[in-house]
């Protein structure tokens, strides 16, 4: 299908993104916003990206300008009959999604393909909203869209081959690594870093708060951009608090949530945004140094090992990527994606050095697989290991691609 204009609903921080990386694929871009007010702020961000790429010698201040222009900015949906595709990135809430949805089915043009940005939520839900339940798809951006190589596609019960095959189109022509990924919660890549995310905070429960920026620099130094503390200060507690707990209803035990998490949530130790998280953070938002209130936190914890921790063992990065390169073979077993694109994906929606199935084989199969079942032996039951591990050291594969 060719794609002439294309529009996006939703002018928040992420849409702006998406806005800014469909001009830079110079695809004509009208831009929904339900408030001028919304619309306004989201139109700030546009500039702002834009400038931060004639900053960094990407564009010259001409190809920004021709760029913006190719913005549209709309209240409503009279144009929506001109657009080709669509990507929705309104608030992760369900009933908005319906509505956007409904009025999208109804304004625009019937071979128009319609995708969602959504990071969790049901596309065959979604898609159940319309009356073209083929031409609906996820798109997942990863955040900032205009920067990240990332986008996962995701295909709902009855989106047809032609619709995922345009939008993988689509986000090659935009310069991004399209990964079709069956639909699943959390889809691929938030899936696998859920699992990991959570071990660094069992590892945090284990060792104990003067552990945070252990845990962060051995984590960096083996195969991350940033430790996964000072990521979750980024992204904030109570978001990660309401993944964690839908992957745990979702997915069951071996995506329990570390009673730490809740603990901060209840305290209002967020991270960045309350200025208290693992770390404390200054008006400027600069990081100073350890959470002196974590310590008492983990104190209370009757499953941790307390304000000091247990001493047991040292800090080491292979055993919290363990959990992750496990649910790269739950993945696989359950045909999410192409084993190919498993590692690439983690490695443009994450910035891994290397993705969690390179990090197997340089464990090694038979090593992780050992380790894996130590700890679920002891009953730990989120080690419990796949069942494709398994079959793979048994037949003495040393790696899976």
């Amino acid at each position: 299908m060719q794609i002439g204009q294309v529009a996006v609903v939703g002018a928040g921080t992420m849409g702006s993104s998406i806005a800014v990386a469909m001009v830079g694929g110079g695809l004509k871009v009208l831009l929904k916003e339900t408030e001028q007010a919304f619309l306004d702020k989201g139109l700030a961000n546009v500039d702002r990206f834009l400038a931060g790429k004639v900053k960094k010698g990407i564009l010259t201040e001409a190809e920004a300008a021709e760029q913006r222009a190719l913005i549209t900015p709309v209240l409503d949906y009279e144009r929506f009959s001109e657009v080709d595709f669509v990507v929705e990135a309104a608030p992760e809430s369900l009933a908005i999604k319906q509505k956007i949805f409904e009025d999208l089915d109804q304004w625009c043009h019937v071979e128009a393909i319609l995708a969602t940005n959504t990071s969790s939520l049901s596309i065959s839900q979604i898609a159940n909203f319309t009356r073209r339940a083929d031409k609906v798809v996820g798109m997942h951006f990863f955040n900032p869209a205009h920067i990240m190589k990332l986008v996962e596609v995701i295909p709902g019960l009855e989106t047809s081959h032609d619709t995922v095959k345009t939008a993988l189109e689509l986000a090659e022509h935009l310069g991004k690594l399209g990964v079709r990924v069956e639909e699943c919660a959390s889809f691929l890549v938030n899936r696998l870093l859920g699992r990991y995310m959570n071990e660094s905070l069992f590892a945090l429960q284990d060792h104990g708060a003067g552990a945070v920026e252990a845990i962060d620099k051995v984590v960096q130094d083996y195969v991350m951009p940033i430790g996964p503390l000072a990521l979750r200060d980024m992204n904030g507690a109570d978001i990660g608090l309401a993944v964690a707990n839908f992957n745990y209803l979702e997915y069951g035990e071996r995506f329990a949530v570390p009673q730490v998490l809740p603990a901060m949530v209840a305290n209002n130790m967020l991270g960045v945004k309350t200025q208290a998280g693992f770390y404390s953070y200054d008006d400027s938002r600069k990081k100073q140094g350890v959470n002196p209130a974590l310590e008492g936190i983990l104190a209370q914890l009757p499953d941790s090992g307390g304000a000091a921790g247990s001493g047991v063992g040292k800090i080491e990065a292979e055993s919290m990527f363990l959990p992750m390169i496990n649910e790269a073979f739950l993945v696989m077993q359950e045909r999410i994606c192409q084993p190919e694109d498993l590692d690439p994906a983690l490695m443009a929606g994450l910035g891994m050095r290397q993705g969690p199935l390179a990090i197997a084989a340089q464990i090694g199969l038979k090593e992780c697989l050992e380790r894996l079942e130590a700890r679920f032996a002891a009953g730990q039951e989120r080690f419990r290991p796949a069942p494709l591990l398994k079959r793979f050291v048994f037949a003495g594969r040393a790696s899976v691609i």
